[in-house]
């Protein structure tokens, strides 16, 4: 329990990201619900719900996830930016 975020795979590849900024392995696993993904994925627990978007970005960016269609969102009230140089949310 707690913020992070996580990778779901499809047949071994990478196909979606995501995250919790309270519970991400709920999320996670709601996620695997969800699709049609393999049931073993990866988490990465967080200190933070900041921490949770740095990572998902990281995650975004390093995979190219075949189900995510636009960039990790910032919590509305938020004021953060993406970590990948170049990004246009950077």
């Amino acid at each position: 329990m707690g913020p992070g975020a996580y990778l779901l795979f499809r047949r071994g590849r990478a196909a979606y990201t995501g995250r919790s900024d309270s519970d991400v392995e709920r999320r996670a696993r709601a996620s695997v619900n969800e699709g049609n993904y393999d049931t073993n994925y990866s988490i990465y627990f967080t200190s933070s719900p900041r921490r949770a978007y740095i990572q998902e970005c990281r995650l975004f960016h390093r995979h190219k996830p075949s189900d995510n269609q636009i960039h990790p969102r910032v919590p509305v009230g938020a004021n953060w930016r993406c970590p990948m140089k170049g990004c246009p949310w950077s």
